[in-house]
């Protein structure tokens, strides 16, 4: 049974495999830009990329699983920090 992330990717960004773990790793390597966190709501969002996208992606506040995933912003300034930040890690690795 698919869990709830996946069958959101599924619809907003057309992943049917979604794989939340990988997200995870993603975002845990430091590879992400954190949008916004809201302690109320006990979420944080990022942008990360996965599979040579980029998503928009909510986790509890303690960054421990995937909640959701969100449609698609125009939010350049957020992704160029994330491209540029990627650029750096591959950079940094080379």
């Amino acid at each position: 049974m698919a869990t709830h992330s996946q069958i959101r990717a599924e619809q907003r960004y057309g992943l049917s495999e979604f794989n939340p773990i990988k997200v995870m790793q993603e975002i845990m390597n430091d590879r992400c830009v954190q949008v916004s966190e809201d302690f109320k709501k006990f979420s944080r969002v990022f942008y990360v990329r996965y599979n040579n996208r980029y998503m928009k992606v909510v986790t509890d506040y303690n960054v421990s699983f995937v909640k959701t995933v969100l449609p698609y912003a125009n939010d350049f300034n957020i992704l160029e920090k994330l491209i540029n930040k990627l650029a750096n890690n591959h950079t940094i690795a080379a």
